[in-house]
């Protein structure tokens, strides 16, 4: 499986060449754009059994693999990305940090590189994040759900500009 991205020019769709992870299996699961050269697109790479994050950036004219955090040996996930400026990103998702135990997986871009920005986790095992948008550095929302062993719930986090606090 391989990276497919496409690009609509206003009348058509076209294929636009996109770089895969190192491994056999590659999957994109989100975009975002804060300028015509300045997108992301997240998912994950791996070899059917390990699963690392997958970050590509657009700089206008083609996309590029970034190195990304990944905190699991065996899975890790990025579900949704969104860019506001050319320092400023977020991605979510999550990742396996023990013996079936998901932990949320939010990761930022600086404007340099990208890095893991701790989350909260309500559940003891089960804590998903499929979702996030930002409007400022100070303002940011991600959104997925938790498992408490007999129910699941919504799970919402805000950057308040220091910290992911569950809302």
């Amino acid at each position: 499986m391989e990276t497919l991205i496409l690009h609509w020019n206003g009348t058509k769709w076209s294929r636009v060449s996109s770089p895969n992870g190192p491994d056999i299996e590659s999957v994109l699961a989100s975009t975002s754009g804060a300028s015509p050269s300045n997108a992301w697109a997240v998912g994950d790479y791996g070899d059917g059994v390990d699963y690392f994050t997958l970050i590509l950036h657009w700089n206008g004219t083609k996309w590029t693999r970034v190195n990304s955090p990944s905190p699991s040996a065996i899975d890790n996930e990025l579900h949704s990305v969104r860019a506001t400026s050319t320092t400023d990103a977020w991605a979510v998702g999550t990742f396996i940090s023990g013996p079936a135990t998901y932990d949320t997986l939010i990761e930022h871009w600086n404007g340099h590189v990208w890095s893991v920005v701790d989350s909260p986790n309500p559940s003891a095992t089960t804590n998903f994040l499929n979702g996030v948008v930002t409007t400022s550095a100070t303002n940011a929302w991600a959104v997925g759900y938790y498992y408490d062993g007999a129910v699941y719930h919504t799970l919402i986090l805000h950057w308040n500009g220091h910290t992911w606090v569950q809302q």
